[in-house]
């Protein structure tokens, strides 16, 4: 393991302890996972070193789950906290990426390259049994997982006609679902020029398109962005279908667009209480941090100027500071905004940048 020194120490006006999981440069070539603890201001580079990326921490704050390079593909490795041990898991497709954590933190869900076709299907891997498994039926075309933290949406899908219902195959969703859980994911059809995608939930066995069931449309341009809130109650998600990319809602009132405005938005990201979604967006002619309000989708600006790009925002979890990527030093380094916009700290001095942060989840209460 490495050990290096961050240049900045947070003050406590800031945060007296945290941890915050990013992507830092071992060379100009290659990256590897690292650990900038907030409070001494030490980072530590537990990564493979080997274009490691796309990191997650554990909902209980004990591992992170992230992609690396390995002999002749790309494998899911886990990072423990408390041992300092990596675990690189045991797939049966050599490329596999964008591990997502289940909601009580003994499973991974990632995507998986099965066939000869670039489109890729799910795979969920069981820390307890140490299983991996395909789910959706093996179904192709399923990017960008994202566990659902309780069924609750799944109420909100029930139709009038209960004959349409049964054939859709709700009823049998709903009960895996409550078995085993349920993924959000990215559902691709067809193959340029004629490709579409759309928001699907993806169960062990099954694979049903979400917003074709809501909206009665076949087809939808859903970017790479589906987060439900912890509760797992809405849905907010990254549309272009018009040509503007918006971030949308879905919640029990159905489907509205919130950020409504001419420039490209992208890129949302819950608030720990539900009620603030932060979203990157061109809006100023520059890409910046913005925050918008889930109930009356009022918009505010957190970071951002002509001069330098922000980008890749992440929230603390007491949701009073957000950290995001900025290149205002020139290399990208890590910044943290207070929650208003006002407090901005540079956080990171990494010779080769820092990229992609994860604040770490406060720690779970025993249920005992």
């Amino acid at each position: 393991m490495i050990l290096t020194v961050s240049l900045f120490v947070l003050n406590a006006t800031l945060c007296q302890s945290g941890t915050i999981a990013f992507i830092t440069g071992e060379s100009p070539f290659d990256y590897q996972l690292a650990c900038l603890d907030l409070g001494s201001g030490e980072v530590r580079t537990p990564g493979r070193g080997l274009s490691d990326s796309a990191p997650q921490w554990s909902p209980d704050g004990s591992r992170v789950a992230y992609q690396s390079r390995i002999e002749g593909g790309y494998s899911v490795c886990v990072y423990s906290v408390d041992t300092e041990t990596t675990e690189i898991l045991p797939h049966t497709y050599a490329w596999n990426y964008e591990p997502a954590w289940s909601p009580d933190s003994r499973k991974i869900a990632y995507c998986s390259e099965v066939g000869d076709t670039p489109l890729r299907s799910l795979a969920v891997y069981d820390l307890e049994s140490q299983r991996e498994e395909l789910w959706g039926g093996g179904h192709e075309g399923l990017l960008s997982p994202a566990w659902l933290p309780s069924t609750d949406m799944l109420k909100a899908l029930d139709p009038d006609d209960q004959l349409a219902a049964d054939s859709l195959g709700l009823f049998a969703l709903k009960e895996e679902a409550e078995k085993n859980g349920a993924l959000l994911a990215i559902g691709v059809a067809g193959m340029p020029p004629k490709l579409s995608t759309e928001i699907s939930i993806v169960t062990r066995d099954q694979v049903i398109p979400l917003l074709s069931l809501l909206t009665g449309q076949s087809t939808r341009y859903v970017r790479y962005a589906v987060t439900p809130d912890f509760k797992g109650r809405q849905i907010a998600y990254e549309c272009n279908e018009g040509g503007d990319r918006e971030i949308f809602m879905i919640g029990r009132r159905g489907i509205a667009n919130l950020s409504n405005h001419p420039a490209a938005d992208w890129n949302p990201k819950w608030s720990p209480d539900n009620n603030w979604i932060t979203f990157e967006s061109f809006r100023n002619g520059y890409s910046g941090i913005y925050l918008i309000q889930a109930t009356t989708a009022g918009v505010t600006a957190i970071a951002g100027a002509k001069e330098y790009q922000c980008w890749s925002p992440s929230w603390s979890p007491d949701g009073k500071w957000i950290v995001y990527v900025s290149n205002e030093s020139g290399m990208p380094q890590l910044y943290a905004s207070s929650f208003d916009g006002i407090t901005q700290k540079q956080l990171t001095h990494e010779k080769y940048g820092a990229l992609n942060p994860v604040w770490r989840p406060a720690p779970q209460k025993s249920k005992d």
